[in-house]
């Protein structure tokens, strides 16, 4: 195989650049492509989900540039966009990564805490015959291009839509936090309901849901306009910032640029009925009651944030009523899945009961970037420890209500 490494503009119609050898020649995988700006891989990005390229709804091109415009410039994270082509020219896979100068350069995928599932676009015959040894070396000619030391790839599915993760060839560890899902069974809605939610749950739920259908104008609804999506997303932001506040933790959507990365996300095709990040409420007259807000696509909605009222509504568990009515929304809507977003919680095994095993790569291509990927390896491995630490948990959480105390 032979590796032509090509400048952004050729993306927009320029000459190649020189080719250079590579050491595999399986595979359509010709040559790769890098461009330096989201709109720049927009063509190839776009020929890829048209063609039926695999990716998670997080790889989906308008939510990522919302969060590079918003959050990850501000952070002084830059994209960088690898681009594989087979023989005749046509995109086979897209790997957006953004990279951030430090003590070392590192590369990850975009955005942050916010995306809880990562794997690239990949066209199934490309992934298939990617070997170990390819991988490195385009990783590693992508690193030479833009001055990256280390690749930290975090959060990847083994398998997605069937497609066994090719970045699973790679040295790799469980991810710090995995994803609880559950795959929907063949049938109607009712059919998806019953195996997803307990009878006794469902009991309990609908009981406490009755409590809720006494107030003024009590409703679910999946937002549909961008009005709704103002002020539900207000309400969210709200609630959060109390929770927050009363845990002692650190508001990760007060972080500059976040609201707005959420508002155009909220909004971003939204008249065609798939937004960006899709909005789910109760509400009655008087408040919005709980909200999730999640990425979703054909295969699956993944939840990314939700809240829950501060008030005596709060009592009757609405964060749960509402997962009830998005799984049926989910099921009407033909997806076959649905996630909860990385990080355990008791309530998440109330419906999801499938562990993804997330993992990560985490992969040096220079001499400083090596020793980078075993320091970030030996701190991701030591910050799961701790979380799967029952006595480390109750310490952590303790520390911080006595800080939301005063104490």
């Amino acid at each position: 195989m032979s590796v032509v490494a090509l400048s952004a503009a050729h993306e927009t119609g320029s000459g190649p650049a020189l080719a250079e050898p590579c050491g595999d020649a399986a595979g359509p995988v010709a040559g790769i492509a890098f461009a330096d700006g989201i709109a720049a891989a927009l063509p190839a990005w776009r020929a890829l989900a048209d063609g039926g390229a695999v990716a998670t709804a997080f790889q989906r091109a308008d939510w990522i540039d919302a969060w590079q415009r918003h959050v990850g410039d501000r952070e002084g994270a830059r994209p960088v966009i690898a681009i594989g082509r087979d023989r005749a020219g046509a995109p086979c896979f897209l790997w957006p990564f953004v990279a951030t100068r430090g003590a070392v350069t590192v590369a990850r995928f975009p955005g942050g805490a916010h995306a809880g599932l990562n794997i690239g676009l990949w066209r199934p015959d490309a992934a298939a015959a990617m070997t170990a040894a390819t991988l490195s070396d385009l990783l590693s000619r992508t690193g030479r291009r833009h001055g990256i030391d280390v690749f930290a790839l975090t959060r990847q599915p083994p398998r997605w839509r069937g497609l066994a993760n090719p970045f699973a060839l790679l040295p790799h560890q469980p991810s710090v936090d995995d994803v609880p899902a559950v795959t929907f069974p063949t049938g109607g809605v009712d059919d998806v309901m019953k195996a997803v939610v307990t009878r006794d749950m469902r009991g309990r739920l609908r009981t406490k849901e009755r409590k809720l259908e006494k107030l003024a104008g009590y409703r679910y609804r999946r937002v549909a306009s961008e009005a709704e999506a103002e002020r539900v997303l207000d309400a969210f932001l709200a609630q959060k910032a109390a929770h927050f506040a009363a845990q002692g933790i650190r508001d990760v959507f007060a972080a500059p640029g976040v609201a707005a990365f959420l508002r155009e996300s909220c909004r971003a095709g939204l008249a065609e009925g798939w937004p960006a990040v899709a909005l789910h409420a109760l509400e009655c007259d008087d408040e919005v009651i709980a909200v999730m807000g999640g990425v979703a696509d054909g295969h699956r909605f993944s939840c990314m944030f939700n809240s829950y009222t501060t008030s005596e509504n709060g009592r009757w568990s609405p964060g749960l009523i509402l997962i009830t009515h998005i799984l049926r929304d989910c099921a009407e809507r033909g997806l076959a899945g649905f996630d909860l977003g990385p990080g355990a919680a008791g309530y998440k095994s109330f419906f999801c009961r499938e562990p993804e095993n997330l993992f990560d790569s985490v992969i040096g291509v220079s001499w400083r970037g090596r020793a980078a990927a075993l320091a970030l390896s030996s701190a991701a491995a030591a910050r799961r420890r701790a979380k799967e630490s029952p006595l480390v948990m109750s310490l952590v959480q303790r520390l911080r209500r006595g800080t939301a105390g005063g104490g």
